[in-house]
C-alpha cells in the first residue's frame, strides 16, 4: 500500500448519514496523498442508498475531487479490489435500537445508552456479528489485503468476532476517549487540545486515562482540583466519583461509563447526582439525527458545500495516511490483547494507543492496570467472548451466559425470559440457525 494514491473505499451501512458523509468528507480533505479512487456505498435500503449517493456526489463535486461513486444493495459487489471497508451499520437500523430498549425496560433493565453492554448491547451483538463475519469472510476471498475499519457497536464484540473467525486485518475506532481528552483540555486545563498529551487503556466505552502531560510535564496531579474549580466534576459527576475511587479518570462520559456501574442508573441516584440525561432517553440521539438530516438537506439544496461540511473528528484517515505514506501516528484503537495490558487476559479485545506506520498497527505496552479496573474490564472481555461465540453458533445457552455476566443484568427481572423476548423480536434479522 505504501506509495499508493488511488484508493477504493467501501461503506457497509452507507445509509448511516451520521457517519458516511462525514467520513467521506474526511477522505476528501486528504488531498495531499489521496488523489482519487472509488467510493462504494452499500446499504440494503435502496431508497436511503439513493439519497446518500446523491448527497455524496454533490459533496465530491463541490470538493472538485476525482472519485467515482457506486451504490450497491449487495455488499459482494463492492469487494473486488477494495482497500478499506468501513462498518457503520446497525442490523435493523435505528428503529431496532429503540425496540431493544423498550423490551429491556419491560423486564426492569436500566440502560442509559444500550449499545455496548447490558441486554441491549448483547442483542445488538447477536444481530451485528453475523454480518461483519460474513463480510469479512468475503473480503478474505476477494480482497484479502484490505483493512476492515469498524465503527459499529458493540465495538469490542464485533472487533473480537472479526479477529476470531476471519483472517482479515482489522481494528475498531471510537471518538469517545479522544473527545473526552479534548473536553478536559478546553474546559478543565484551558489549553488547546493538541497540547494535552495522554495515554489511556481499557475496553471500549470504559477506558481509563493513565497519563496526562502538557509540555512534557505531568499534570495529572492537578486534575482533582481543576475538575472541581472548572465545574466539570458537577457536569460529569459519575466520572469524577469513579476517578476518586479508582485513581484514574474514565472515558467517554457519564452516559456510557455509568452503564458499567449500574447503581448509578437508578432514577433516584440520577436525580440526586444532577445528571442531565436519563434512562431510555433518545432525545440526544434524535437531535443528532435531525442535525445530520439538516446538514444533508443544506448540501443538496446547494446552500452549503464541501467547504462548509467540515470533518468528522474521527481518526480513520489518520490510520490510512500512516499506512499509505509511512508518516506515523499514534491513535486509540480496539485490538486483541497480546500482553499489552498484563493483568487482562490475552485474546480479549482492549482499547489502547497504537503506533501506526506502513507496516501496520503496533499496539503500545500499557503494563498493569489497577486491580479494580482490570477486574471490571476482564468481565466485559469474557462476556464478549461468549457473545461472539453465541452469535456465530446461534447458541441461546452461550448468549444467556453472556447476559448473566453483564452488570446490567442485576436489575433485570428474569434474564432468560428477557433474552427470549429479544430473540423473538428479531426472527427476521437473526440467522436461521436460531431456534426461536
Amino acid at each position: 500500500m505504501l506509495g499508493k494514491t488511488s484508493f477504493h473505499f467501501a461503506f457497509i451501512g452507507a445509509g448511516s448519514t451520521n457517519f458516511t458523509l462525514r467520513l467521506l468528507s474526511d477522505i476528501l480533505h486528504e488531498s495531499d496523498f489521496i488523489e482519487g479512487g472509488e467510493l462504494r456505498l452499500v446499504d440494503i435500503d435502496p431508497v436511503v442508498l439513493e439519497e446518500v449517493c446523491e448527497a455524496a456526489q454533490v459533496l465530491v463535486a463541490s470538493a472538485g475531487r476525482n472519485f467515482t461513486i457506486t451504490k450497491h444493495t449487495d455488499f459482494r459487489e463492492a469487494m473486488p479490489g477494495v482497500d478499506f471497508v468501513f462498518f457503520t451499520f446497525v442490523t435493523g437500523c435505528y428503529a431496532s435500537w429503540k425496540t431493544d430498549v423498550e423490551i429491556c425496560t419491560r423486564f426492569g433493565a436500566l440502560q442509559s445508552v444500550g449499545d455496548t453492554i447490558g441486554p441491549g448491547g448483547l442483542i445488538r451483538a447477536l444481530r451485528n456479528i453475523p454480518v461483519v463475519v460474513e463480510v469479512a469472510r468475503e473480503m478474505e476471498r476477494i480482497a484479502p489485503n484490505a483493512w476492515a475499519i469498524n465503527y459499529s457497536n458493540p465495538e469490542g464484540a464485533l472487533c473480537l468476532a472479526i479477529e476470531q473467525y476471519t483472517n482479515i486485518r482489522t481494528f475498531g475506532l471510537c471518538h469517545g476517549t479522544p473527545d473526552t481528552v479534548k473536553k478536559l483540555a478546553k474546559e478543565v486545563y484551558h489549553v488547546p487540545p493538541e497540547q494535552l498529551r495522554y495515554s489511556a487503556a481499557g475496553v471500549n466505552h470504559l477506558t481509563w486515562i493513565t497519563k496526562l502531560e502538557i509540555g512534557g510535564q505531568d499534570v495529572y496531579p492537578e486534575l482533582p482540583r481543576l475538575l472541581r474549580e472548572s465545574g466539570f466534576a458537577a457536569r460529569e459527576p459519575i466520572s469524577a466519583q469513579l476517578y476518586d475511587i479508582y485513581g484514574l479518570y474514565p472515558a467517554p462520559g457519564d452516559r456510557h461509563v455509568g452503564e458499567f456501574f449500574p447503581f448509578y442508573l437508578k432514577e433516584q441516584v440520577l436525580r440526586e447526582q444532577g445528571c442531565r440525561w436519563g434512562n431510555v432517553d433518545f432525545a440526544p440521539l434524535d437531535a443528532d439525527r435531525v442535525r445530520a438530516a439538516g446538514q444533508v438537506h443544506d448540501l443538496m439544496a446547494k446552500r452549503s458545500g464541501f467547504a462548509d461540511f467540515g470533518t468528522s473528528g474521527e481518526s480513520a484517515t489518520h490510520f490510512i495516511r500512516a499506512l499509505a505514506t509511512d508518516n506515523p501516528t499514534v491513535e486509540m484503537a480496539n485490538v486483541i490483547n497480546r500482553g499489552y495490558i498484563e493483568n487482562l487476559s490475552d485474546g480479549m479485545i482492549v482499547e489502547l494507543p497504537v503506533f501506526v506506520d506502513a507496516f501496520g498497527l503496533h499496539p503500545q505496552k500499557i503494563g498493569i492496570l489497577p486491580q479494580g479496573i482490570a477486574a471490571k474490564c476482564e468481565t466485559l472481555g469474557r462476556e464478549y467472548r461468549l457473545a461472539a461465540q453465541a452469535a456465530v453458533e446461534c447458541s441461546r445457552n452461550l448468549a444467556l451466559q453472556a447476559l448473566m455476566l453483564d452488570p446490567l443484568a442485576a436489575n433485570v427481572n428474569y434474564p432468560a425470559q428477557l433474552l427470549d423476548a429479544l430473540l423473538a423480536a428479531y426472527t427476521d434479522l437473526l440467522p436461521r440457525g436460531w431456534e426461536i
